[in-house]
């Protein structure tokens, strides 16, 4: 027989782990879609902004500025965007999993870590991160992005680097995520599919002065729709997480119930037998 104590002490742990599963998926169901929609409403920001770089490239002609020169990912920079925290499924291990095998395949990487989970994981395998942003993934703000853009554009302008790139977690209209790599720097003119115009821009006071004030801004819109998207795949995946959780400890909570009725029924069962051979004893002895 089942030790009774023990069965009704797991589901007073079970229950307990229960409420605070429930609750965290709960939070996590609000997050999750405000998150959605900040990752909506910057959809279309974040495509005019590519537009707008793609724009530019097409009127510029022949103008010479090192933003279009072709990387030889010699020196390369990279923006690794994780979460704070834990209890999100596989979203950290998968994108930080990705991110080590991106960084391997390079002679010489300068590390951005967005993220507490990020910086840990590198700091724990001995691995140097160069900058951390703690909390610029937990709300994403403009004014967060842009200083994460200055850093890295201010590396690349002063060759630093010759390439800096992004990693994140890219979550699609239809609530999926996919693992994301997207060059920042330089934009490059090789196999660009852009239909050069016959018409050309005219830049005040000079091209590269004008295109140094305007390549930041880019940048900030790429990087906030890049943290934006990231914050609503970690909020779906820890909603599904808790979601299984939740599930998981109500079937363990059932089948405990079945164990704990089965194991009283067993005691009572056990003490009738005792006091039945306790009166047949008696009446034998009479």
């Amino acid at each position: 027989m089942k030790n009774f104590s023990d069965i009704k002490h797991r589901i007073k742990s079970i229950s307990d782990t229960l409420k605070i599963t429930s609750a965290m998926e709960t939070i996590s169901v609000a997050k999750m879609r405000k998150a959605i929609n900040r990752c909506d409403n910057n959809r279309n920001y974040f495509n005019a902004i590519v537009n707008a770089v793609n724009d530019i490239k097409r009127h510029i002609g022949n103008i010479s500025h090192k933003i279009f020169d072709n990387g030889d990912n010699k020196q390369s920079a990279y923006l690794i965007i994780a979460s704070d925290k834990g209890l999100a499924g596989g979203f950290n291990h998968n994108i930080l999993a990705f991110a080590q095998s991106e960084l391997s395949q390079c002679k010489e990487t300068y590390i951005y870590a967005v993220g507490k989970v990020c910086e840990e994981f590198f700091c724990a395998r001995s691995v140097n991160v160069d900058s951390s942003f703690i909390d610029a993934g937990f709300e994403p703000s403009v004014s967060r992005s842009a200083e994460i853009a200055e850093r890295l554009y201010a590396m690349f302008s002063t060759d630093a680097v010759d390439s800096v790139y992004v990693i994140y977690n890219n979550y699609d209209e239809h609530g999926k995520t996919s693992l994301c790599k997207t060059k920042l720097l330089p934009f490059g003119r090789e196999n660009d599919n852009t239909v050069k115009s016959k018409f050309e821009f005219e830049m005040e006071p000079s091209a590269a002065e004008v295109l140094d004030v305007l390549v930041p801004q880019c940048l900030t819109g790429i990087i906030y729709g890049a943290l934006v998207q990231s914050c609503a795949g970690e909020h779906s995946q820890r909603r599904n997480a808790m979601n299984s959780a939740t599930k998981n400890a109500r079937e363990l909570l059932e089948d405990l119930r079945i164990d704990y009725n089965r194991a009283r029924q067993e005691s009572v069962t056990d003490e009738l037998n005792e006091i039945v051979t306790a009166a047949s004893g008696v009446q034998y002895d009479d």
